[in-house]
């Protein structure tokens, strides 16, 4: 070969690595990529951070993360972390540890943490399996902290029923879509979680989920819920009742119903604690929507509920039903 034909294929075959590079897409990204946090979001974020714990930590405290979807992929995954970064660097309630390799959580690597979060990660029933999967749950139950929010509970269902059991509900749609502006009822105003809402309810514009199977009223203690006497929550823009998705109010082995519509005597909550055998759960619908993380009454019931999962602030969680001990 001459010496300019294997410069031009030298010269090709480079430049068809750094173009492949370039045009890979990240797998965990959603669909389009990342769009990263501006400057001004993080400043927010920022300043919604309280300056005062709402309890003085009795230990140091270290917490896991664990963020990554292995299904629908959440933007506001980015802020999410950045948000927990902020926390932990501003009040010192905790150490964070952002890990997303699940075949690194044993049994053994958990007991050094305190509470462990699952940040809008879809499809963890795709991304633990065997030791990991039993670890996680056995870590909750033997006293170990879980946090959740938004798609921490899309996941599990008929192919992990032990992990929606944990929780207390799983996804089953979402009516209240992340265009519209929804009034959350203050469902325990004395409960300390909620003390960042000063006895009142609120608005939020985000994407708020409807809880189904294994879901029951009184499986937890409810703090916030969808506010049913406010029509904008209730109704469509041509007066109708709004309808859910057909796998709604379906257990599994059912046959799928057509849509329905809702039920205005159910309760349908957007936040809640609860116990899991010797554990503390707290899980919130919130933060489809990235403005969710810069909201201060939402950073701070967040806050609130992560000092509750990890042990220093006391709270009512008393439910009329109680998850048994774990599953061998």
């Amino acid at each position: 070969m001459r010496p300019n034909h294997l410069y031009f294929v030298l010269a090709y075959f480079m430049a068809s690595l750094l173009w492949g590079a370039t045009v890979e897409r990240d797998p965990s990204a959603p669909k389009g990529g990342w769009i990263y946090p501006s400057e001004d979001e993080l400043k927010k974020v920022e300043s919604a951070i309280p300056e005062k714990l709402p309890a003085e930590p009795r230990k140091d405290r270290k917490l896991l993360t664990y963020s990554l979807s292995h299904g629908f992929k959440h933007n506001s995954r980015l802020i999410g972390e950045e948000m927990l970064k902020r926390i932990e660097r501003k009040t010192g309630a905790f150490a964070l540890t952002i890990n997303n390799d699940s075949s690194q959580w044993t049994s053994a690597y958990l007991k050094q943490f305190d509470a462990v979060v699952v940040l809008n990660a879809t499809g963890l029933h795709n991304g633990f399996k065997g030791e990991n999967r039993q670890a996680f749950l056995n870590f909750v139950y033997e006293g170990g902290g879980l946090f959740g929010c938004h798609a921490a509970t899309d996941g599990g269902k008929k192919w992990w029923p032990e992990y929606s059991k944990l929780w207390g509900g799983a996804f089953g749609g979402h009516p209240w879509g992340k265009t519209g502006t929804w009034r959350i009822q203050n469902y325990d105003p004395r409960h300390a979680l909620n003390k960042c809402f000063h006895g009142e309810g609120f608005d939020i514009n985000d994407e708020l989920y409807r809880q189904i199977h294994p879901y029951r009223k009184g499986y937890f203690h409810t703090l916030t819920c969808i506010d049913l006497s406010a029509r904008q929550n209730t109704h469509n823009n041509n007066g109708k009742i709004k309808t859910v998705p057909p796998e709604a109010e379906r257990k599994p082995g059912e046959p799928k119903p057509a849509n329905i519509p809702l039920n205005l005597e159910r309760e349908y909550p957007t936040s809640w604690c609860k116990k899991a055998g010797k554990g503390r759960v707290f899980y919130a619908t919130f933060g489809h929507n990235e403005s969710a993380y810069w909201n201060p009454k939402i950073v701070e019931h967040y806050l609130r509920g992560l000092q509750y999962v990890l042990g220093d602030l006391d709270a009512n969680d008393a439910s009329d039903k109680a998850i048994n001990p774990p599953l061998k």
